[in-house]
């Protein structure tokens, strides 16, 4: 699942960059393995080194090593308009693993009522340039604006539950080759249910749908 950022679509919020972890990997194998090992400890009991994280921990620690900060670039690539993919845990007593899609909303995106209360001289978003990302197409960063004038800077929140239909992997290692292809399987199920499940929601919210 190559990341080509070039196809990045209205509905396609992440991707897997297969290609570029095997190219630049230090032991010719994989880039991300690297950095788990790294952090091996993440991913099994505590005080038990050969017990494995159930799967929604073990999917959540390896989203984490595969994404910014702790990849640059990751893993994982986020489209580079959003403001960032997440993981997190509810805090209802259930502990279902959610992800925190961030997507930055420039002025034009909100209501035409909101719209015509902000004043000319307030700031929105800015888009960065070819030359700030490998992206091509519509889908360029937000930064902040300069501190010289106020701003509106409006950012909606798509929140995911990875429940059953997920389908999570199990992983059953915790050292070497087979910690790297159980989490790479487990990132691959994510970025597969994040496209499904919120594509279509912040298309919805640019106005792409």
């Amino acid at each position: 699942m190559p990341a080509r950022t070039s196809s990045w679509a209205p509905t396609i919020l992440v991707r897997v960059d297969d290609d570029y972890d095997t190219r630049n990997a230090s032991d010719r194998h994989s880039r991300y393995s690297a950095y788990l090992a790294n952090r091996a400890d993440w991913f099994h009991e505590y005080g038990e080194p050969n017990q494995p994280l159930p799967p929604a921990e073990f999917a959540a620690a390896a989203w984490k090593v595969a994404s910014s900060p702790a990849m640059s670039p990751g893993y994982v690539r986020i489209r580079p308009d959003l403001g960032g993919i997440t993981p997190a845990f509810s805090e209802d007593g259930e502990g279902r693993l959610l992800f925190d899609v961030q997507v930055p909303l420039d002025h034009h995106d909100l209501r035409a009522e909101c719209r015509t209360h902000i004043p000319y001289t307030w700031r929105d978003w800015q888009r960065g340039s070819a030359l700030d990302t490998d992206s091509s197409g519509p889908y360029w960063p937000r930064w902040e604006p300069d501190s010289q004038r106020p701003a509106l800077l409006t950012t909606a929140v798509v929140r995911l539950v990875a429940d059953d239909g997920w389908s999570l992997v199990t992983p059953q290692h915790t050292t070497g080759r087979g910690l790297v292809d159980d989490a790479k399987r487990a990132v691959a199920v994510l970025a597969e249910n994040i496209n499904k499940h919120g594509g279509s929601m912040v298309a919805a919210l640019r106005g792409e749908r």
